[in-house]
């Protein structure tokens, strides 16, 4: 296996509009206008069931890896309890079920995934306890549940087929 980039770095913070103006102050990078991660297809420790997430979301322009900042949300994986560095993002995951299976092998656990409506996976965490305190967020190739920040849907980018959280502020 050839060892994929690490995307981002996700960051999980109590209050997402101070955390953009002091993660930009402090490192001059520019953060795009916030979005949501919405889906009613994510299971996790706090309930084993898919059921409602609602992140709301912001990334630097610059990187790789890029910065996500998360503000907190909910009692599981994105409670204010998991405030800090959160996870390491991997985009492009082809087939997240046999990446699982391979962490799983090594003692690495899921806790967290977020399905689509056919029922695939759009993206998982390990468990935070598995690789010291910090998640693997491996995101499949399929675009995700984003939409902005007030419930409407982002514009799609023609290179990724992803919703463009840049869309309107380039």
């Amino acid at each position: 296996m050839t060892a994929p980039a690490i995307e981002h770095i996700g960051i999980l913070v109590p209050d997402l509009e101070e955390a953009i103006e002091r993660w930009s102050a402090a490192t001059g990078y520019t953060f795009s206008p916030i979005a949501r991660y919405r889906t009613s297809r994510y299971a996790d420790h706090s309930n084993p069931e898919p059921h409602d997430h609602d992140a709301r979301i912001s990334f630097s322009r610059e990187g790789q890896p890029r910065i996500e900042l998360m503000e907190v949300s909910g009692d599981g994986t994105h409670s204010a309890a998991q405030a800090g560095v959160h996870h390491l993002g991997f985009r492009g995951i082809e087939s997240p079920e046999d990446r699982i299976a391979e962490l799983a092998a090594q003692g690495v656990g899921v806790d967290g995934i977020s399905y689509d409506a056919e029922g695939r996976i759009l993206l998982c965490f390990t468990e935070k306890t598995a690789l010291d305190g910090v998640r693997l967020e491996l995101i499949s190739s399929l675009p995700g549940p984003v939409v902005a920040d007030d419930g409407s849907t982002l514009p799609t980018d023609p290179e990724t087929g992803r919703p463009d959280m840049w869309a309107g502020a380039r």
